[in-house]
């Protein structure tokens, strides 16, 4: 079992939080869920699970290969979830609105996107969203926890 903090921000352990959605052993619930498991894939490099989540005839041209490629230079540093309009286990359409940070070869940027789902046999899937990315200013000192998860003082992990 993994008990480190799940990267999508719950507060969760991910070994009780994404863990189980990226091993295939259950499905999200909520929309929320599986917006919270696919940013933690994407933070992990799950692409199969991102394109497996893709909603079927809007993930035409959406490969793993092309999400490789268009990601070696990116790390994802924190989700932060705004809300959520319907997308509960009931429901079976919903949007959740969120900002994700991430750093792209040095760079810091902030994504906010309007996330649309729908769910499909029981099963949660990613429709799209509408999505702005920013550059972003981030002041960092240098014995703070480096933004790329690796647990050592930023002076001994990243220098800008």
């Amino acid at each position: 079992m993994n008990n480190s903090a799940c990267r999508c921000g719950s507060n969760k352990a991910y070994s009780t939080c994404c863990e189980p959605f990226l091993s295939l052993i259950d499905l999200p619930k909520t929309a929320e869920q599986l917006m919270r498991s696919r940013y933690t894939a994407f933070c992990l490099k799950n692409f199969e699970y991102i394109v497996d989540t893709h909603l079927p005839n809007q993930v035409k041209t959406l490969t793993v290969n092309e999400l490789k490629q268009n990601s070696n230079h990116t790390i994802w540093i924190k989700l932060i979830v705004h809300d959520t309009e319907l997308g509960g286990s009931i429901d079976t359409n919903g949007t959740v609105r969120f900002t994700a940070l991430f750093n792209e070869d040095n760079e810091f940027y902030e994504l906010n996107e309007t996330s649309s789902f729908i769910k499909k046999h029981n099963r949660w899937l990613y429709v799209g969203g509408t999505t702005s990315i920013l550059a972003k200013n981030m002041k960092l000192k240098r014995n703070d926890l480096c933004w790329c998860h690796s647990g050592k003082k930023l002076k001994h992990c990243h220098t800008k």
